[in-house]
């Protein structure tokens, strides 16, 4: 069930820069980090009013074996996903023009699972 979730909502979703749609970036580096077709990436997503979106984009170098503690958040459910970046092609989220080469995730492979009744809570 989780899977088929992650697979309906990420699959296909652009992951490129607006700037450079062929291109991805690492969101863990202090120096640029483009990552290209057929490049492996790590996902950090989140359940978002019913829907999987994409918190953050880790390279090789920055993959992680289990969801980072720090990142967690109580009553949301987070996975940790690795996928191949596609030249698929996609519409730019802030133009909504289409690239037909844009980056976009290819099939999907659980890392790890953050229960929405883990993680931490929020601070008031």
């Amino acid at each position: 069930m989780l899977r088929n979730s992650l697979c309906r909502d990420l699959t296909g979703q652009f992951v490129g820069c607006d700037e450079r749609p062929d291109r991805a970036t690492c969101s863990f580096h202090d120096e640029p980090c483009c990552m290209g077709a057929g490049d492996v990436i790590q996902l950090e997503v989140e359940r978002v009013d019913g829907v999987w979106a994409t918190l953050f984009h880790r390279c090789e170098h920055h993959a992680v074996p289990v969801f980072p503690r720090e990142h967690t958040l109580c009553g949301t459910p987070q996975v940790l996903v690795a996928t191949r970046l596609e030249p698929t092609g996609a519409h730019l989220p802030a133009t909504n023009e289409y690239v037909p080469d844009a980056l976009t995730v290819g099939a999907i492979d659980i890392v790890d699972v953050s229960p929405a009744d883990e993680g931490l809570r929020p601070h008031y």
